[in-house]
This record gives C-alpha cells, structure tokens and sequence, in this order.
C-alpha cells in the first residue's frame, strides 16, 4: 500500500467473519478537523455556564453599607472631592449639612439618590424610600444590576 505524507492509518478490530484486522486509511486534515470541532463545542459549552451563574449572580439579593448621597455629589458634577464638603464650604445655598445638601442637590439641581460604597455609586431604583435616608449612612438590601449598576432596593435602614 502507499499513503500519502498526511495520511493516518487506523487499525482496529476486523471483520468477525473473516478474523482480520480492519485497515482504513484517514487524513490528518480531517482527524484535525474533528479535533478543532470538538474543542469549539466543549469551549463554547462551559461558556454558556459561565454565563448562567452570572445571571444568577445578579438575582442574588445583596447588603451593602454606604451613604445615600445625590448623584450632583456623587459624580463629581457641582464638586470636587465627591463629597457635600465642598458644596457646603463654598456656601451653597440651601446645603448646610450632608441632609441639606443631598436633598438640595435632587429638588433643585436634577440629581437623584444614589447609594455610595467607598468607590462605588449605586443608583437606586426606589427614589421614595431613599429620601427618607438623605444624608445618612444605611444598610441597604437589594439585586445589583453589574451592567447599570442599579440596585433594586428590597430593604433599607439606617445603619449606625
């Protein structure tokens, strides 16, 4: 017999009847193939599990402690250290403390309440429940949405 350079020889077991081996002759090409197809299935499969936890991930209610602060402050849009600081030494109307000014900021600057843990700011879905807790630190229960970075708020309360 002659083969080419790319070819596979496969013996396995033969023909009952006969009691020979079976020869068949395989290219690498399509044992390569078979090969790739199988790896891009199994990748593609514990991809999609990846995926799938995430998504449980986020439905997984949450407790986080921050501060319920305005989004003007939070992001930095009206001051500078992200903080009512600056808006209440500069003597902003209406912002004596962190209450004042986080409700100044959403009744007469077009902010909204958001949640502010260390780095993070979370917007908050609930914006009735949230002006109860201006200015003050809470702990607040919820799912995190990771893409928008909103919290639907399930429970909050002041946390001392």
């Amino acid at each position: 017999m002659s083969y080419r350079s790319d070819t596979v020889v496969v013996i396995r077991a033969g023909n009952k009847e006969r009691g020979s081996p079976v020869i068949e002759k395989r290219t690498s090409t399509t044992l390569l193939l078979v090969f790739v197809l199988v790896s891009a299935s199994t990748l593609l499969s514990a991809g999609k599990d990846k995926s799938k936890d995430k998504d449980k991930d986020k439905d997984e209610p949450v407790t986080l402690h921050g501060a319920i602060e305005d989004s003007q402050c939070a992001f930095n849009v009206h001051s500078n250290a992200r903080s009512h600081e600056w808006m209440i030494t500069k003597g902003v109307e209406g912002a004596t403390d962190d209450k004042s000014c986080t409700l100044h900021c959403v009744k007469n600057m077009g902010g909204n309440f958001v949640l502010v843990v260390k780095n993070d700011v979370y917007r908050l879905d609930d914006q009735v429940l949230s002006e109860k807790f201006a200015g003050l630190k809470v702990r607040a229960t919820g799912t995190a949405d990771p893409k928008t970075h909103v919290l639907h708020v399930l429970k909050m309360e002041e946390d001392k």
